[in-house]
């Protein structure tokens, strides 16, 4: 991960779609070796030519004497709107292959849908964009792949990372052994707020005593049951990255919900500095100090968990803002707030979000152009759990270090 130093409820509560502003590196599948049906998959070469040096070919491989039309569903590679870019070529014998050029930094979740049926494939002739994404991400996981990640619906992706990809040391694998109850789920409350009693797990990073520092996470069951992130945390804490410390996981509901409760100045932005981090003060003796009081959120997560900051200063001092939803903020009222305040502030996107990445890079500027304590970090990916799963550690850790 590169790491550079740099109003009103919006009612738009859909993200706009825009084609890729060029298409996805796509390249000729090389011949492939006579071994790769025993290879682990995607297969990877680096190239070294000067016209390729710091790239790699990645061919991916799908096996199907059934289906008529395969598609490779590649976070931020594949466009919604230039879908059958995306379609894998047959090779006879049940093989189906396609390749892209990439930096050798790259990280993303993928996966496989076929099509074995007569007429067009679906994702050509669905229009609804619900119904695309639904259809896009009930894909199937590469079987020669071990490495995997669960989307925001909890279905098992394949993971595809480059030799220089930035290390997860601390991710917890879907394939990790059996683990006692205990360690997987955190102590679950209930906590009265403005926008009703909203569900939370406190989970002990060590040993934290009283004043310890606090870090609260937004989509909290997300990476709760699907990442298993406390335990993510509890790595970091062994490996001496992290103090003692509590994390306070924050349901965000069904989807439907989560489009309500995030993603502007009220809903979880209101939550969180008037209600959970006083229930976290009184329960867990914690958060009690505003520079060990640290937000994180990833999409609509990210601009809520700004808000907070940009509200409450004087009770959170810290932020970690993945892929934050800069478009929920036409009118630039949250740059503006938070260039008031004195807090730190992380900010973090992918150079394959095309919809959003000079977005985010134009926040990061425009605070920091003022003074304020701001961090801008890139990585070669997309909006994809595979990336932020590394970055929230990351992240959480750099906020929590001394000055």
């Amino acid at each position: 991960m590169t790491l550079h130093r740099p109003g009103a409820r919006n009612t738009l509560r859909r993200p706009p779609k825009l084609p890729r502003p060029e298409p996805a590196p796509r390249v000729p599948v090389p011949a492939l070796p006579k071994n790769h049906r025993t290879q682990p998959w995607p297969l990877i070469s680096e190239n070294h030519d000067d016209a390729g040096a710091g790239t790699a070919t990645v061919t991916f491989l799908y096996e199907s004497r059934r289906a008529k039309t395969v598609l490779l569903f590649v976070n931020r590679l594949t466009d919604e709107r230039d879908i059958t870019r995306s379609e894998m070529e047959y090779f006879g014998d049940g093989l189906w292959a396609l390749s892209y050029r990439m930096d050798t930094d790259w990280r993303a979740s993928y996966a496989f849908l076929e099509h074995t049926g007569c007429g067009e494939p679906p994702w050509r002739t669905e229009t609804d964009q619900r119904t695309l994404r639904t259809l896009l991400d009930s894909g199937r996981c590469d079987p020669r792949n071990q490495l995997t990640c669960l989307n925001s619906g909890g279905t098992p992706f394949s993971v595809v990372e480059l030799p220089d990809a930035p290390p997860q040391p601390h991710r917890i694998e879907l394939r990790h052994p059996s683990l006692p109850q205990s360690a997987v789920i955190a102590a679950e409350h209930s906590v009265a707020t403005a926008s009703g009693h909203r569900r939370v797990w406190a989970h002990p990073v060590g040993r934290p005593g009283a004043a310890a520092p606090l870090v609260l996470l937004l989509d909290g069951e997300t990476w709760l049951t699907h990442h298993r992130f406390q335990l993510s945390l509890d790595s970091a804490r062994q490996a001496g990255e992290l103090p003692d410390l509590w994390a306070v996981f924050i349901s965000s509901g069904a989807r439907s919900e989560r489009w309500q409760y995030l993603g502007h100045h009220d809903g979880a932005a209101r939550d969180l500095p008037e209600s959970i981090l006083p229930w976290a003060q009184r329960t867990l003796e914690a958060g009690y100090e505003p520079a060990s009081t640290v937000v994180t959120g990833h999409s609509l997560g990210g601009i809520s968990a700004l808000w907070a900051l940009a509200q409450h200063p004087e009770s959170i001092g810290a932020v970690l803002a993945q892929s934050p939803s800069v478009w929920t903020d036409p009118d630039g009222a949250l740059a503006a707030h938070l260039q008031q305040t004195s807090g730190r502030i992380r900010l973090e996107v992918g150079r394959q979000e095309w919809a959003m990445a000079d977005q985010v890079r134009e926040l990061a500027d425009a605070l920091g152009s003022t003074g304020a304590q701001v961090e801008y970090a890139e990585f070669n990916g997309g909006h994809d759990f595979a990336c932020w799963r590394g970055g929230l550690i990351e992240g959480i850790t750099a906020l929590l270090a001394p000055r």
